[in-house]
């Protein structure tokens, strides 16, 4: 048994095991809440010792930034880069709407990188947050070159960029994950509902 831990803490070290991780800590944050799960807990779960967990993450806040920055790498930065690349505003929103709906529907842990974020320290917590800014950018500036266009309704530009965002983020706190058979139905409900409630109609009439 010491040597199969042995061997457990000699992987960390080696960074082989960051998935793993990842995934276990992540599991305990939704199950127990991010306060209330010790640093002992996650490494009882992986089957390491505590000082050679700290050896590759040297605080829990340190372990969620890490895991934050995962998450904005691998599934949330390429839907913006994506949505960039779109010179049409409208389908610019749609696809941002879609794809992100999606994410959150597929990605149950997306709810603890929502609501924890506040436990992060200052310079981890303007490094996520810059990702998010860029995403409000990105749906604001779209909102704006459709209202100048004639195309939209002239609401705050802020006001229906936190209301299409805050759609989708809320997402997480109430979606059935156990049913992902629906996961296209409320992507499409999402685009819908907040483009028909943003454009004019054909005629123009509001």
């Amino acid at each position: 048994m010491k040597g199969d831990r042995s061997k457990k803490n000699e992987r960390i070290k080696n960074y082989e095991w960051q998935s793993e991780i990842f995934q276990k800590a992540l599991n305990l944050f939704l199950e127990k809440g991010y306060n209330a799960t010790p640093m002992s807990r996650i490494a009882e779960v992986l089957d390491v010792s505590k000082p050679n967990l700290y050896y590759y993450c040297s605080s829990k806040e340190n372990l969620l930034y890490q895991i934050n920055m995962d998450f904005m790498q691998k599934y949330f930065i390429p839907i913006l880069e994506e949505a960039e690349q779109l010179s049409d505003p409208q389908q610019r929103l749609e696809l941002f709407l879609r794809k992100f709906t999606l994410l959150n529907t597929s990605y149950p842990a997306a709810r603890v990188l929502i609501y924890e974020i506040h436990n992060l320290s200052k310079s981890h917590y303007r490094e996520i947050t810059t990702v998010w800014r860029r995403a409000y950018g990105l749906v604001r500036g779209a909102i704006k070159e459709l209202q100048q266009s004639g195309k939209a309704r002239k609401f705050r530009g802020s006001f229906l960029t936190f209301i299409g965002t805050g759609i989708v983020n809320w997402i997480v706190f109430w979606f059935d994950y156990s049913r992902q058979n629906n996961a296209g139905e409320l992507a499409e409900a999402v685009v819908q509902t907040f483009l028909h409630g943003l454009l004019y109609s054909v005629n123009g009439e509001g």
